[in-house]
C-alpha cells in the first residue's frame, strides 16, 4: 500500500531546509539518509500532529 503523506507540511518542511517536496518523501522512507534525516522526520510528525489536532478542534 502506498504512503501518503500531507503535501502542506511537506512544503513548508521543503522550504526550510531548501530541498524539494519529493526529497522529504524520499528521506521520509528511508529512501534518503543525509544527516539531518531523523530530525526532519520528527519534525514532520510533529507539525502533521498539530495539523491534525487544528482541524479536529472543532468537534
Amino acid at each position: 500500500m502506498k504512503k501518503t503523506y500531507n503535501t502542506g507540511v511537506l512544503k513548508v518542511l521543503a522550504c526550510k531546509y531548501k530541498v524539494t517536496p519529493r526529497y522529504i518523501r524520499y528521506c521520509l522512507n528511508g529512501d534518503r539518509t543525509p544527516i539531518y534525516a531523523d530530525e526532519l522526520i520528527a519534525e514532520y510528525n510533529q507539525k502533521l500532529e498539530q495539523v491534525e489536532k487544528a482541524l479536529n478542534s472543532d468537534k
